[in-house]
């Protein structure tokens, strides 16, 4: 910690410069994420000086070491993806922004970015403190409500949005942009298969003898998971999060409405926005929320991803038609379905329990807690109720 500290500071004297504080005094302090982050370790900082107004930061500094950087190709991008998105992806979303005249109100919200440094093991990244200014975030062992729902998977789209603009303009630079971003998870000392396995048989453990058999059975079938895993890794309809969770989203009511913050780019790639989609709503809703939303906020998505590619003078039906986003959310249901049973843990671990990233993706496999025993049998209860399973 005191290192990681260290490192911290140096970056934060430079910045300090940058911003034009001569004489700065800077104080940090280290935050907890509660188990709901496990590559960095965080911070928040102040850089202040007479008669000048405070810089209230926030800041990420590496906690991956070597052993994980060689061993799991995913953890060690993870300091680059994000430092391309701020300084490239991010720079570039404005300029289209600016370009088409769009309105404030129909923009993506990002943060202020201040800079960063890649120096293998000594990655940092220093943004805005946005809860200085009032933001917070939604408490990770409650389920959504309609508003929050609604409000995050509207900054999805727009998000989604952007990617396709910025393809749109200039597919071959776009190309060399993201490039980098791609990892095969999938073929690694088949790891990942055993990862889903124990992610299937823990789920088996709390739910009845009945619906297990039918997760068992659904999954026996011939390569069902692997084709549905694989097609959805190589998918590069669009820029996706890869971790749209509440834990990576800040929330402010602003004039009467709620303002969401997408944050934690460090898991973008190139997919198919399902993916974004069944994250979001596996990670934070019960099934009672699903029962009462889940059709009307699958539709809510692709209306303000109409929306929002109409502000940047594209139309939807020429670049990820409704017949097209339908029949993903058809071919996503094995990778949705064990997503949903993975996540279910993950997310409602305490944070004395919650695992330490390792080379061996096994080791992220924990047993599920009340609150996710729950949420693991409305899964399983949904999707029996949708026929499939």
């Amino acid at each position: 910690m005191a290192n990681s500290e260290e490192k911290l500071r140096n970056v934060l004297q430079r910045i300090s410069k940058e911003q034009g504080y001569k004489d700065a005094r800077i104080d940090i302090k280290p935050i907890s994420s509660g188990g709901a982050n496990y590559t960095t370790c965080l911070y928040l900082a102040t850089i202040s000086e007479s008669f000048k107004p405070n810089l209230n930061l926030f800041a990420k500094v590496a906690n991956l070491g070597e052993e994980i950087r060689v061993q799991n190709e995913m953890m060690a991008k993870v300091y680059m993806k994000e430092s391309v998105f701020y300084t490239e992806l991010a720079v570039n979303f404005e300029r289209l922004y600016q370009k088409n005249n769009v309105p404030a109100e129909h923009r993506l919200v990002i943060p202020k970015y201040y800079g960063h440094v890649l120096t293998r093991l000594e990655e940092t990244l220093v943004l805005e403190n946005l809860e200085a200014s009032g933001f917070g975030n939604f408490d990770r062992m409650k389920t959504y409500n309609w508003e929050y729902a609604a409000a995050s998977v509207q900054q999805m789209a727009r998000f989604h949005a952007l990617g396709l603009a910025l393809r749109n303009e200039n597919p071959a630079e776009f190309e060399k942009m993201v490039a980098p971003f791609y990892v095969d998870i999938l073929s690694k000392n088949g790891l990942m298969q055993i990862f889903l396995q124990q992610v299937i048989n823990n789920s088996c453990e709390v739910v009845t003898a009945e619906q297990a058999d039918r997760v068992r059975k659904y999954f026996s079938q011939t390569e069902i998971l692997a084709e549905s895993m694989k097609r959805f890794m190589e998918d590069k309809t669009m820029l996706i999060h890869g971790d749209y969770r509440p834990s990576n989203l800040m929330q402010k009511r602003r004039n009467g409405k709620l303002q969401i913050v997408p944050l934690d780019f460090q898991t973008l790639k190139m997919g198919n926005p399902v993916s974004d989609f069944m994250y979001f709503i596996f990670s934070g809703s019960d099934e009672e929320f699903r029962r009462l939303h889940y059709q009307r906020l699958l539709d809510h998505y692709y209306t303000e991803l109409s929306v929002a590619l109409q502000k940047l003078n594209i139309d939807v039906e020429k670049v990820y038609p409704r017949k097209n986003f339908d029949n993903d959310l058809i071919e996503s249901r094995p990778m949705a379905l064990i997503l949903g049973l993975a996540m279910a843990p993950l997310v409602t671990v305490a944070p004395e329990d919650a695992p330490k990233i390792d080379a061996n993706i096994t080791e992220m496999v924990i047993k599920p807690n009340e609150l996710a025993q729950e949420r693991i049998r409305g899964i399983v209860r949904d999707f029996t109720r949708w026929g499939i399973i």
